[in-house]
């Protein structure tokens, strides 16, 4: 879910091809949920293959990663590891929405409105994981394990510039030390509002962090505290002010000061939660991140004959891409 920072940051919509050339962190988890949540079929039900196995992320992944090569946008996907404690309390709330979806979507009249409770029910689970990495290595598509959240490690390599920007929905990505966050990164430039049944409009957009930064009049470790009197994923935030009152706070105390004055509503001390935004769980990138060639025959074996996809438009959609990008540089 993330800080609640819409209307807040200021981001400049762009075009796909603006990003050619550059390589992309990817919040993984981020759009896998994207996936599970709005690629269905009409009853609300995943895409499966013939033996029941859930397609409906290998779709996404594999259609959103040929246009983006098509692009020239190299994609390094990164996974999520175990979550840290402080997140323990919004894990179970979200399993308490889940079972209501649940007994909801059992309870449903219409086919509609079964649906609709059942998009609510996305789980990525290790098949879901292991899938995902198999169908990216033989794409030759990189991805890097995080040992804690996804978003914090894509921005731990944009933070050191191993990559142009991370791509993740959430404001979190900022807070956490990302350079650039690029949101709505969806080639067809359209998005699905499940719980609505419509379709809108949307851009790209780039969020410079630097710029926005100094725009506020703060520096990243105050926005951190801005975020904490909202809400965060690991605490619920203080009731009564939003992030304009928390803004003027921030620019009027010291942050040692309002950690200490305000009830963040946190199970856990308020300054570990504000000492794991500044400095979370991350591995050191060793791999090559360039992309990488793909595997042809294992490809279509996997997508096709394991998992049902059709060949004819699997082939089709490799024509649109041309494989010497292995030797191109997608660096900044």
């Amino acid at each position: 879910m993330g800080v609640k920072f819409n209307g807040i940051f200021e981001g400049r919509s762009i075009k796909m091809q603006e990003l050619s050339g550059k390589t992309i962190a990817i919040d993984a988890f981020n759009w896998i949920f994207q996936f599970l949540t709005t690629i269905r079929l009409a009853d609300g039900s995943y895409l499966t293959d013939s033996k029941g196995r859930v397609t409906t992320h290998l779709n996404g992944i594999f259609y959103r990663c040929i246009s983006m090569l098509e692009n020239g946008i190299n994609p390094v996907f990164v996974f999520d590891g175990k979550a840290p404690r402080f997140k323990k309390e919004t894990l179970k709330e979200r399993e308490s929405i889940k079972e209501e979806a649940r007994i909801k979507a059992e309870n449903a009249v219409t086919q509609e409105e079964r649906a609709m409770y059942m998009r609510r029910l996305s789980r990525i689970d290790d098949y879901i994981v292991a899938s995902s990495k198999e169908l990216l290595d033989y794409m030759g598509v990189k991805y890097v394990q995080a040992p804690a959240e996804g978003e914090a490690q894509a921005a731990w390599m944009s933070g050191k510039g191993l990559v142009y920007a991370a791509a993740s929905q959430d404001y979190d990505t900022i807070l956490f030390g990302a350079k650039r966050v690029i949101r709505n990164l969806n080639i067809n430039n359209k998005r699905k509002i499940s719980r609505k049944g419509i379709t809108v409009q949307v851009n790209p957009e780039i969020i410079e962090s630097d710029y926005n930064l100094k725009k506020l009049g703060v520096d990243r470790e105050k926005m951190i505290v801005v975020a904490l009197f909202t809400g965060t994923d690991y605490n619920k935030g203080v009731d009564g002010i939003g992030p304009r009152k928390a803004l003027n706070l921030v620019k009027e105390n010291s942050v040692e000061k309002l950690l200490e004055s305000y009830d963040f509503r946190s199970d856990y001390d308020i300054k570990e939660v504000f000492q794991y935004f500044l400095t979370p769980d991350t591995v050191e990138v060793q791999n090559d991140l360039k992309l990488g060639s793909m595997q042809k025959e294992k490809l279509v074996e996997f997508m096709c004959k394991e998992h049902g996809f059709s060949e004819e438009r699997m082939s089709a959609s490799l024509q649109r891409i041309k494989r010497e990008d292995s030797s191109l540089s997608f660096y900044d």
